[in-house]
Order: C-alpha cells, then sequence, then structure tokens
C-alpha cells in the first residue's frame, strides 16, 4: 500500500484530509510539527508528501528544501499547503519543484487529481470506497469553513481570481483566461470574446496568470510569450506540468514572429499560435474546435 505524510498543526485539516486520502487507498501518517515531518519522511519513506506552511518546530518550504536535498527523498513530490497567497511563496515552491495549493474549502478537489496522477491512483468509481454520506461531507466542509475563518483564509467556492486580475465568473459558467501585458489587446479579447458569449478574465503578469489557472480551472487560455513576472514559455511549461491544468486548451497569441518561438511553444503543448496583430475569426474558430460545442455563439 502506498503512502503518504500530512504535516499539519491544524487537527481539523488532518482529519478532513486523512480520511479524503485513505478513501483512496492510501497509508496515511500525519505529523503536528516540523521536526516530526522530517523523521516520518525518513522512517516511513512515504511515496508523497503534504506540508503546511506555518508549523512549531519549523516552516514546511524549510522541510521541502531539506528534503530536496536529501538523497533518499530528493525525488518525493511535495505539496505545499498554505493560506498565504504571496508571490514570494508560490516563487519558493517553484523553486523547490513543489505544487503549491491554496487552503480554501474545495481544496481536495485540487489535491486529489494532484495525488491520482503522481501516485498512479485507479479512479475507477468500482475501486474506491464509497464515499462518506452528504451530510457527512456538508459537516466536514463546515468544519472546514470555521477553521480558516480562524486562520483569515477567504472562504469561497467560486473561482479566485489571481492579484491584479478581474473578478473571475462564476463557477461552471465558460470562460477564458487571458494572459497579457498589453492593456489594449487585452480589452480587443475581452470585447470579441463577449460577442460570442465567453467572459475573458485578465491577468497581466506569468505568475499571477498560472496560479489563476491552477485554482480556478478557465476554459482555455490565450497567452502572450513576453511578460512581466514569467514569460508565456515559463507559463506554458508550468500549466502543462500540473494535472489540474495540463488539460486546458492554450492559445498564444504574440507580437514575436520568430519561427523558433513557434515551435518551442507547439513543443510544449500550445494547442494554437497567433501573432499579433491578431485576426479574430482565426482565433475564434480555433475556440470553436477546441471547446465544447455550443459554448462559443
Amino acid at each position: 500500500m502506498k503512502s503518504i505524510l500530512i504535516a499539519d498543526d491544524n487537527c481539523d485539516v488532518v482529519d478532513i484530509l486523512k480520511r479524503r486520502c485513505e478513501k483512496l487507498g492510501l497509508n496515511v501518517v500525519t505529523a503536528d510539527n516540523a521536526m516530526d515531518a522530517l523523521k516520518l519522511a525518513d522512517s516511513v519513506r512515504p511515496e508523497a508528501i503534504i506540508l503546511d506552511i506555518h508549523m512549531p518546530q519549523g516552516n514546511g518550504l524549510t522541510v521541502a528544501e531539506m528534503l530536496s536535498n536529501h538523497e533518499q527523498l530528493q525525488s518525493v513530490p511535495v505539496i505545499i499547503l498554505t493560506g498565504s497567497s504571496s508571490e514570494e511563496i508560490i516563487k519558493r515552491c517553484h523553486q523547490l519543484c513543489a505544487y503549491y495549493i491554496p487552503k480554501s474549502t474545495d481544496i481536495w478537489r485540487h489535491i486529489e487529481p494532484v495525488l491520482c496522477e503522481l501516485l498512479e491512483i485507479n479512479e475507477d468509481p468500482m475501486d474506491v470506497p464509497e464515499m462518506p454520506s452528504d451530510q457527512k461531507l456538508s459537516e466536514s466542509l463546515a468544519i472546514l469553513d470555521r477553521v480558516f475563518a480562524i486562520l483569515g483564509v477567504e472562504v469561497n467556492d467560486s473561482p479566485q481570481p489571481a492579484e491584479g486580475s478581474e473578478p473571475v465568473v462564476e463557477q461552471n459558467t465558460p470562460w477564458v483566461l487571458t494572459i497579457e501585458d498589453d492593456e489594449d489587446v487585452a480589452i480587443a479579447l475581452k470585447m470579441r470574446l463577449k460577442e460570442v458569449g465567453i467572459i475573458a478574465v485578465h491577468a497581466a503578469e506569468g505568475t499571477a496568470g498560472y496560479r489563476s489557472a491552477f485554482m480556478s480551472a478557465p476554459s482555455a487560455i490565450i497567452l502572450d510569450y513576453e511578460l512581466p513576472r514569467g514569460n508565456g514559455d515559463y507559463v506554458l511549461r508550468r500549466l502543462k506540468e500540473s494535472p489540474v491544468t495540463s488539460s486546458i486548451p492554450v492559445i498564444v497569441l504574440t507580437g514575436r514572429k520568430e519561427p523558433f518561438i513557434e515551435r518551442q511553444m507547439r513543443s510544449m503543448g500550445a494547442n494554437a499560435f497567433f501573432t499579433k496583430p491578431f485576426q479574430w475569426g482565426r482565433i475564434k474558430q480555433t475556440l470553436e474546435d477546441l471547446l465544447p460545442a455550443g459554448m462559443v455563439h
């Protein structure tokens, strides 16, 4: 049986995550401080580790760094679980090749696909034990609401925008994330998308765009190449390496016309590549091909 280590000093969060992981058939070991997390990681050698950042006797990021320098543990995937959306913390997670997942009431929706992908877990419902009743699940979410209120984390089941982006539409509403630092282009895309019944959400920086996509799962992404705080190639690489965002269609739209850039972005997983000034008809047709039927009016 595969094992997972969960290290968090909040017993309510640990209890909920533990029960969820056990439903996936995982053996769960837990720690409530950084030192115990290191000791258990060394003795148990889990297949994955979930770390809170703020814990007694240390910091989750420090633990992740120590694990990355451990000869036998450096290949173990680490998920950083935190209520903070600090750019510095997100950057540190990227440097450590750790998965950054913000705390929210739908946190399991982000954690489960990552674990299933990393640990090759069969998601066939016939192989998974029966889930808790709706009443028990509601009680669990109510506990999370109270926990995150105490932690000062805003609780909202709707997609959350990255810092500096526009408000995100309600959940289950088709929308496209535009990651573009040219305000005129962003406005033009927003108007064009609105004409065909799709709402555009804008992020002006690379890391902000990646974070918004990871947290909110847009229907598609229109990505510029040259961006502050993370160019398009960096954003695309991060999108495609995460199970949470790898299936989101990405259209690259850039003023750069060098052939090697198109080859690079397509090889990394871009679904389409267009140069500015763009022809809206071609982008519209691409969206019609990539998105479910009827989404583009």
